[in-house]
C-alpha cells in the first residue's frame, strides 16, 4: 500500500463550529495550548505532527465523541 498518498485529517473544526465553541475557549477549558488546538483545526502538518493521546483523550471527553468522530484518513490532493 502507498501510505504517502494518504494524510490524517482532523474534523476539530467542524466539531467546533456544530458546538459554536471558539478555539480560546477550548483551550482554556481542556487545559491545551491554543497553538496545538489551532494547528489541528487547520490541519497544518499533520503528516509530521505527534497528537498527544492525552490531548486526543481530552477532545473526546469534552465533545463527547469518539477519536472516529474526530479523525478520519483522506487521500492526498
Amino acid at each position: 500500500m502507498e501510505f504517502d498518498k494518504y494524510t490524517l485529517h482532523c474534523k476539530l473544526d467542524q466539531i467546533l463550529k456544530a458546538h459554536n465553541i471558539s478555539v480560546l475557549k477550548l483551550s482554556n477549558e481542556i487545559g491545551h495550548r491554543r497553538t496545538t488546538i489551532m494547528e489541528l483545526v487547520h490541519n497544518t502538518n499533520m503528516d509530521k505532527k505527534k497528537i498527544s493521546a492525552e490531548l486526543i483523550m481530552k477532545l473526546c471527553l469534552y465533545f463527547e465523541v469518539s477519536p472516529n468522530d474526530l479523525f478520519e484518513v483522506r487521500r492526498k490532493e
